[in-house]
């Protein structure tokens, strides 16, 4: 079976929402990327990606604080893509939407952006 970009996002959304980011990746491209809009650099390995989000969730986890990541579509600028919005503490105060870009079957890309410049449709769905 093909992965989507909506099982990309189901599988990020899965591992944040339970602290636990294995199965997201093993979804991985080991040449994959991953940008964020906060961070100069570009992470350029499924390696390097694997060192970070481990790392992050081990850190956000001590601090004892809350993640809600809630699946999503875009409206505009990337029309009609599925996405993920990330909250901390407050499901209502959305710091970020990840996007993703899957070829051959594995995520090749993926990237967190600011809310503020996409139209996004949130759908209140929370997957664990």
């Amino acid at each position: 079976m093909a992965i989507t970009e909506k099982d990309a996002a189901i599988a990020y959304a899965k591992a944040w929402n339970r602290f636990d980011c294995s199965e997201f990746l093993k979804l991985l491209d080991d040449n994959a990327h991953y940008a964020s809009q906060w961070v100069f650099e570009e992470l350029e390995s499924k390696a390097a990606i694997s060192d970070y989000l481990i790392g992050k969730m081990k850190t956000v986890k001590k601090t004892g604080s809350k993640v809600y990541a809630e699946l999503g579509n875009t409206r505009s600028g990337f029309a009609g893509r599925d996405c993920v919005f990330l909250a901390q503490e407050k499901k209502e105060e959305v710091q970020a939407v990840v996007l993703f870009e899957v070829e051959n079957n594995k995520i090749s890309r993926y990237d967190l952006c600011i809310p503020q410049l996409l139209n996004v449709e949130r759908t209140g769905v929370y997957p664990i």
